[in-house]
């Protein structure tokens, strides 16, 4: 019996402490602030490089991208876009410096990108351009 008292205990007391985590965190950090989890990091980063592989894809795949290769490519800066804007922009910080540090600048080459493709008749260079945005930043990572 003393057993099962210990366990339950034990389960209380690490609910307990993890749910205290989160509204450590709460108090802790400025309202502006956002916590990104490694997660949310790792997830992001693979989002942005699914969109990058399709656009690359795209345009080298002919020299004339037919219009339904083009939704496609709005597509993806769209969604590279709303990611960007997860990661945060402007005058938000996180607990992650290289992407305070980088993001902006990447959310307005996406941006610009977006509306290249979007004119008529579309320019693709800079959304052919993105994946050189990444390596770099990336690069100096590594």
């Amino acid at each position: 019996m003393n057993s099962r008292i210990y366990k339950c205990c034990v389960l209380i007391l690490c609910a307990a402490l993890l749910s205290g985590c989160a509204a450590v965190r709460k108090v802790t950090y400025p309202p502006d602030f956002v916590y990104l989890e490694r997660s949310e990091i790792k997830s992001s980063m693979s989002r942005l490089a699914a969109d990058i592989w399709r656009i690359e894809d795209i345009l080298a795949s002919s020299e004339t991208v037919l219009p339904y290769e083009r939704e496609e490519v709005i597509s993806s800066l769209r969604d590279m876009k709303e990611v960007a804007d997860k990661l945060g922009a402007g005058t938000v910080e996180t607990n992650h410096p290289f992407i305070d540090q980088n993001i902006d600048p990447f959310r307005r080459d996406v941006d610009l990108a977006l509306e290249d493709v979007s004119k008529e008749p579309p320019d693709y260079y800079r959304a052919g351009r993105l994946s050189g945005r990444c390596l770099a930043c990336h690069r100096l990572r590594s």
